[in-house]
């Protein structure tokens, strides 16, 4: 299973790391494969969603062929929430939906659980082959996945207990739904991704499918060339010109980096679960259109 035969995904990771750069290429690679895809903005801006030009609201909008988007908006999410419970008494939605705010605002868990409730909704109703979600950052991610189960504990019986079952199913099908974490190729990101991993399976019924490795700097030399490579660095010739010195030392920093980067992934691959894909997009520096080249890159990693 590749990662984009899941229904639901929710791409995650710590502010600075590009996950809405990644959420966006990937929702515009999977509509360029033909299916129809639905971008969720649900960290509270614009976002992924807003990427394409457009400003995101809580309908769908079409911004490419088979690629919707929408932006999370707590007002209307309780409206909607409140109209799918009453049924035909929909119309009262609105003065209902104001007083459950109180309610929302009071209980533990349930402001989470309807923006979960509303991604989930999406990926079941069958009019989209995909749902890609902004996601927050990974802390709050933790806490938006484990609402459901965590309201169920509070509401063992009734209404929303049926309606969080349903949505704890949907989280812990790995062939439904699938978490995607965007990193850097450094120390501090890296082991933030990996406590990030342990705590997802700890605390929600959710899996991880991928970990995307972003602004990687690819090794510079084959290895059949590096000792050449080596050589030349720890035996400089006596005399340099200035510019000639600084190029070597500027070839000596991107082999670290390179060094260092490749150190990353193997530690990333030792310490991931089995089977959750490792994907890697490069330091890409000034583009014209970044959701293009990213969306190539992840296509390139990918068995489309």
């Amino acid at each position: 299973m590749t990662l984009l035969d899941r229904r639901l995904l929710f791409i995650g990771g710590k502010g600075g790391t590009g996950k809405s750069t990644i959420a966006a290429a990937t929702a515009s690679l999977a509509a360029s494969t033909g299916k129809n895809v639905l971008l969720i903005s649900a960290d509270g801006s614009p976002g992924a969603a807003g990427m394409f030009g457009v400003r995101p609201v809580f309908d769908a909008t079409e911004v490419e062929v088979g690629l919707h988007v929408l932006q999370i908006e707590r007002t209307a999410s309780l409206d909607e929430f409140v109209r799918v419970q009453l049924g035909p008494l929909g119309a009262v939605a609105g003065p209902v939906a104001g007083a459950f705010s109180f309610v929302a605002d009071a209980a533990p868990g349930v402001g989470e659980l309807l923006l979960i409730g509303k991604c989930t909704h999406e990926a079941r109703t069958g009019d989209w082959d995909l749902v890609v979600v902004d996601s927050a950052s990974s802390g709050h991610l933790l806490g938006e996945l484990a609402a459901p189960a965590n309201v169920a504990e509070i509401a063992p019986i009734g209404r929303i207990n049926r309606e969080t079952g349903w949505m704890i199913d949907m989280l812990g099908d790995a062939d439904f739904t699938g978490i995607v974490n965007v990193t850097l190729a450094e120390e501090v990101p890296v082991a933030e991704t990996l406590d990030f991993v342990d705590a997802l399976h700890a605390t929600t019924p959710a899996r991880l499918a991928s970990v995307v490795v972003n602004r990687t700097r690819p090794q510079l030399y084959a290895r059949s060339k590096r000792a050449e490579v080596d050589a030349l660095l720890t035996e400089r010739p006596a005399k340099l010109t200035h510019g000639a010195d600084g190029l070597l030392d500027a070839v000596e920093i991107g082999l670290a980096r390179a060094d260092i980067a490749s150190a990353i992934d193997r530690q990333l691959r030792q310490s991931l679960p089995t089977g959750v894909d490792i994907l890697h997009v490069p330091e890409l520096g000034v583009v014209d259109d970044i959701v293009d080249t990213v969306r190539h890159a992840i296509a390139d990693e990918l068995p489309i």
